[in-house]
């Protein structure tokens, strides 16, 4: 199955004309890496560095914001659902009526280090997205050995995403000019349940249809794909590429060596 059909974005920046492949690779790595660092410093410092890479796209404002709202809401969640739950020394207490919670340090330390991460990692993949197409996302993931299907699929999810958000856009638009605003909140959730149970159908409905038509044309899973990079990475983007590993190596050996230090 080829990629999905998707136009190169504009060459204005240096981080969109930066090779797909070196891209990927390191902010994915980057990814991994500020999952698990245990230092807070060092992942509010690699969340500044990424938010000050992704403005140098000249990306709109609230396109950004919009994007970080659903992960900054989950973030603040984990935050407070730590804070009430983890630790043994206490700092406080917040009252609600005749509810007493107990605020615990070390859930606080906690989940302010999880919500860091959450975030860090959530920019990360955002700046992967904004600056590189995603057909030389999994192309690069098909270099590194992803399994086909998981690509396809994914190939697959990207293509018609944007179509069923649309179908449920209008299928919206319908509810409302028939009467669907002005209504209790309980009835319009219970009307965007409907919107999003028949999209589920539809969409069931036209993934049968596509795979059917897949096999019709002769797709096979196993089959092999012509390659997307036919020629090798140009020299100063790998050298980009060699001094952005560095530099997540020397972030993880600073990472190892605040936590040894802690220990001992």
């Amino acid at each position: 199955m080829n990629l999905a059909a998707c136009n190169r974005m504009p060459s204005t920046t240096y981080l969109h004309r930066l090779d797909g492949r070196i891209k990927t690779g390191v902010l994915l790595a980057a990814v991994v890496i500020a999952s698990v660092l245990a230092r807070w410093p060092l992942v509010a410092g690699t969340l500044l560095v990424t938010l000050a890479l992704m403005f140098t796209l000249h990306l709109p404002l609230k396109r950004v914001l919009w994007r970080m709202s659903a992960p900054f809401g989950v973030a603040w969640l984990v935050l407070l659902s730590l804070i009430f739950s983890t630790g043994h020394t206490v700092i406080g207490t917040v009252n609600f009526r005749h509810i007493s919670l107990t605020v615990y340090r070390e859930g606080l330390t906690l989940g302010f280090l999880i919500m860091l991460r959450i975030l860090t990692a959530v920019s990360l993949a955002m700046l992967l997205s904004f600056s590189t197409p995603m057909v030389e996302i999994l192309a690069t993931l098909r270099i590194f050995k992803v399994p086909g299907l998981i690509l396809d699929l994914a190939d697959m999810i990207y293509r018609y995403a944007f179509s069923l958000e649309e179908i449920a856009a209008t299928m919206r638009k319908a509810q409302l000019a028939r009467g669907g605003e002005g209504l209790p909140w309980h009835q319009r959730a219970r009307d965007i349940g409907m919107v999003a149970g028949n999209l589920l159908i539809k969409a069931l409905d036209r993934s049968v249809r596509i795979y059917k038509a897949m096999l019709a044309r002769g797709y096979d899973e196993d089959a092999k794909t012509p390659p997307y990079y036919t020629g090798p990475v140009p020299a100063k983007d790998l050298l980009a590429g060699v001094l952005a590993g560095l530099s997540l190596f020397a972030l993880l050996v600073c990472n190892f060596a605040a936590a040894w230090k802690g220990w001992s």
